[in-house]
């Protein structure tokens, strides 16, 4: 493995890294650091942007900011949305959330979507026996009606992903696409594995957008592999576990091995 010092684990420095390889940049939609400046020039130059805040996952804390058609501006946080004339009255109402701690701002991707609600795609990638990279999972999450982030704990559904493709590519196109998804997730976590050389499993967030084209939206460390039980194929579940059985051991060689008896179906395996 590629000796190197290890990065700050935070999405903006995750995506500075992941901007260094050609092949990957163009996935990535422009981020930077949030501040007031930073944020409106985003907003003049998109329109829609997310601020989410650098270091947490689940969503929490994801802020989706908009100018409105009438020229004023709206930001969401959960299922409230907030409402202002003037971009002053909207960032000072904002740092109501942001100040505690650094924050970025995220180009909006305008996602695909399926009866009105977004969706997004977790690709799983980790460490195989052999200490390769392996894609071990893939499935596709629909944002809550109410909400502006897909994550499972924030109500959002699993679902097989070739059944919202489904509505998008004919059915002999689904596989190859799909394929082609899961191949860029391993490129990702190669990539980021050079950066991150103790990290074992990597969650790919892929949105896509009304070309179809991936982007990048966020990629986590430390990914929690039970959304994955609700894929009807069990054994994709299993073997994600497995690996992160193995991947924890390997960490922590004098342990005893954990089994689905030991009670891990309960237990997050960091």
């Amino acid at each position: 493995m590629e000796k190197r010092s290890v990065l700050p684990n935070n999405k903006l420095s995750k995506t500075r890294h992941l901007s260094e390889n050609p092949e990957l940049k163009g996935f990535i939609p422009d981020t930077i650091a949030e501040s007031k400046s930073n944020l409106q020039a985003y907003l003049t130059r998109y329109r829609t942007v997310y601020v989410k805040p650098n270091n947490g996952t689940g969503g929490r804390g994801v802020i989706r900011v908009k100018i409105a058609k009438d020229g004023g501006y709206v930001y969401q946080l959960g299922k409230k949305r907030h409402e202002f004339r003037t971009y002053d009255g909207m960032y000072r109402s904002l740092k109501r959330f942001t100040s505690r701690k650094p924050h970025l701002v995220q180009k909006g991707i305008p996602l695909l979507k399926i009866k009105g609600r977004p969706f997004d795609i977790r690709i799983m990638v980790q460490r195989g026996p052999e200490g390769r990279w392996e894609h071990t999972g893939t499935i596709a999450r629909i944002a809550h009606p109410k909400r502006i982030v897909t994550n499972y704990h924030r109500g959002g559904t699993p679902i097989e992903l070739e059944t919202l493709l489904a509505s998008y590519l004919r059915p002999k196109e689904i596989p190859e696409f799909v394929t082609g998804l899961n191949n860029l997730g391993v490129r990702i976590s190669e990539h980021l594995g050079k950066g991150y050389p103790y990290v074992t499993a990597v969650g790919v967030d892929i949105g896509l957008d009304q070309e179809l084209k991936p982007w990048i939206i966020e990629v986590n460390t430390k990914p929690d592999p039970y959304i994955f039980k609700n894929l009807k194929d069990k054994r994709v579940f299993q073997k994600i576990i497995r690996y992160l059985i193995l991947n924890r051991v390997e960490k922590q060689p004098t342990a005893a091995v954990p089994t689905m008896g030991d009670g891990l179906e309960g237990v997050r395996i960091p």
